[in-house]
């Protein structure tokens, strides 16, 4: 959905909803929860129908745009679960899903100055006076020599890199990258790589901070983006081509798909461990987002003394973190979120949770119970750990 798309053009895609229930619970025996803020308050209101609902009534001005309208369309966590599943969402123009309508709403919220009180009402001042929601956020992430290479033909994109969680995924990405031997160039200047922009209805800022992204980064075209962080590979692979329709397409892979050739090459090479069992968390950008599901099971699959437990949720069906509540506007339900992941990796009996997103990570370790941060790893960290 282009950002040129607003809330009123959605109109056709809004009346189509009849309220079926496959945007927030899978399965016929047994009822599996999907969409987190249902989960939370098992209602239809909060379930992307009751959002559509609400967006309906909105522009028959039926109800009126108000705070706790803007406090409703906020609560999402924009998992993208109910674009996967909603039956109406290949039919109107433009292609829309509940969770597209929902950032339209912000989008016409945020243009009527109803934003949310407290972090967000930050978020928003600092994106229209800076242009970048993490423009003031010191980058100290290094690169060693043995690694850093202009020639490479690998470009590592190293946006949103701005909390302990996320710097120790790149370090333990930089280890990797020395072992087995591959040279990067690095692609960085500390800030956002817009995804947050279009998620919170920022799209006014968007425009011009994805064209400043765009233009440094066609310097390397020819090159391949690695990406560690899939909310950036989704973004730039699907929204940069729809805001920017002179952008080309770029070669892009996601770190645990170079993880995986490199153990079948034989470039990493697993440790002699102890018996381990884990469950993996596909997180909703890396699974639903781009399709990659199979990269980081294989991945664990070689790797010597490691059994992999499936949860019940799993794959297509996997249940948000909450990480893009980001605790910051509704923090009481992001960490109500990542406790039922948590629930769910405890019911396999697994000992270690693994992840392939540093939000996913960092939502499980503000969740788990004291003591328990260690049970919950970041692939590329797992795999440091196993390999030579």
């Amino acid at each position: 959905m282009k950002i040129t798309t607003v809330f009123k053009d959605l109109s056709n895609a809004i009346s189509l909803c009849n309220k079926c229930g496959a945007c927030y619970y899978v399965g016929e025996d047994e009822q599996l929860p999907l969409c987190p803020m249902y989960s939370y308050d098992k209602s239809f209101a909060f379930s992307p129908s009751g959002l559509n609902f609400v967006s309906r009534a909105l522009l028959e001005a039926r109800i009126g745009y108000t705070p706790s309208v803007a406090d409703f369309a906020f609560s999402c966590t924009g998992c993208g679960a109910c674009n996967e599943t909603c039956y109406a969402v290949p039919y109107p123009e433009p292609h829309a899903g509940p969770w597209d309508i929902v950032r339209a709403l912000r989008h016409e919220l945020m243009e009527r100055g109803l934003i949310p009180a407290g972090p967000m009402t930050s978020i928003a001042e600092t994106v229209k006076k800076e242009g970048d929601l993490l423009s003031n956020v010191q980058w100290a992430n290094k690169i060693p020599d043995t690694v850093l290479s202009d020639q490479a033909d690998t470009v590592l994109f190293a946006e949103c890199f701005h909390s302990p969680v996320q710097a120790g995924i790149y370090d333990a990405a930089v280890r990797v990258l020395e072992k087995i031997g591959k040279p990067v160039s690095v692609f960085s200047d500390g800030g956002c790589c817009g995804s947050s922009l279009y998620d919170f209805g920022l799209w006014d800022e968007l425009q011009h901070l994805v064209e400043t992204k765009w233009g440094n980064m066609r310097e390397s075209l020819e090159k391949e983006f690695l990406f560690i962080n899939p909310h950036c590979q989704e973004f730039v692979v699907k929204r940069y081509p729809e805001i920017l329709p002179d952008s080309q397409a770029i070669k892009t892979r996601h770190f645990s798909e170079l993880l995986l050739q490199s153990l079948k090459e034989g470039k990493l090479k697993s440790k002699k461990n102890n018996k381990v069992t884990v469950t993996y968390h596909d997180p909703c950008s890396l699974g639903r987002g781009l399709g990659i599901y199979a990269p980081p099971r294989e991945v664990l699959a070689g790797l010597e003394g490691v059994e992999l437990k499936e949860m019940k949720g799993n794959r297509f069906n996997s249940f948000c973190c909450g990480a893009r509540a980001l605790g910051e506007y509704h923090p009481e339900f992001s960490k109500e979120t990542a406790k039922k992941g948590i629930e769910n990796f405890e019911k396999t009996g697994a000992e270690i949770l693994i992840t392939a997103c540093p939000y996913c990570k960092g939502a499980f370790e503000k969740a788990f119970s004291e003591g328990g941060k260690d049970r919950v790893k970041d692939l590329i960290e797992f795999v440091d750990e196993h390999t030579d």
